[in-house]
């Protein structure tokens, strides 16, 4: 059995100011494995749908284009990025 497979991936959020162009500007440096892998936003304007909710405004690595829906809580982001980041 693969060793490595047992090992779940170390996602750190940090949280940071985010320049948008929009009021939206709470944000988390997503880190997996001390490597910078992404940019989570808040979505906090009355425009947006799912106001409240974590936006994946940046992928980098493996999350480069990925597709993510909008997360109710990080703890939701947290693990999608956690299974999109398997081996």
């Amino acid at each position: 059995m693969d060793k490595r497979r047992n090992v779940e991936t170390l996602v750190v959020l940090h949280p940071i100011a985010v320049d948008t162009g929009s009021p939206d500007r709470e944000g988390r440096l997503v880190m997996a494995n001390g490597l910078l892998v992404g940019i989570l936003v808040r979505l906090d304007t009355y425009e947006h749908e799912s106001r409240g909710s974590w936006f994946l405004e940046a992928g980098l690595g493996r999350l480069q284009g990925a597709r993510a829906p909008a997360f109710e809580t990080l703890e939701a982001a947290t693990r999608w990025v956690r299974k999109h980041l398997r081996p």
